[in-house]
């Protein structure tokens, strides 16, 4: 059974590697989400074995997925709506349209 689960765990590592060599866009992420998520579920049931724990234990493992993903999520969404400014130190890079007016 566990060959099994080895092999389907193969089988996604190459979709997701073949999944960044093909330009899908905004799409190519969700892919990568969906079979990350496939290979997350496979590795907990089968080889944590959280398929045959008590109840217990099971609750745990959720909790700390919850709580992971509250923290990717937070962290996200800090960075999304940060404003990124320059400070006054750092030098100012030159516009592109003037670089291209000085090499006409």
């Amino acid at each position: 059974m566990l060959v099994h689960v080895w092999i389907c765990l193969m089988a996604l590592l190459a979709a997701t590697t073949i999944s960044s060599l093909v330009p899908l866009g905004e799409a190519n992420v969700v892919l990568n989400i969906v079979i990350a998520v496939a290979k997350t579920v496979l590795v907990a049931m089968f080889f944590m074995h959280l398929r045959h724990s008590i109840p217990l234990l099971r609750l745990i493992a959720a909790v700390g997925l919850v709580t992971l993903s509250l923290l990717f999520i937070l962290s996200g969404a800090d960075f999304v709506t940060r404003n990124i400014e320059r400070s006054a130190w750092q030098a100012t890079q030159p516009s592109t349209s003037a670089a291209g007016q000085q090499s006409q």
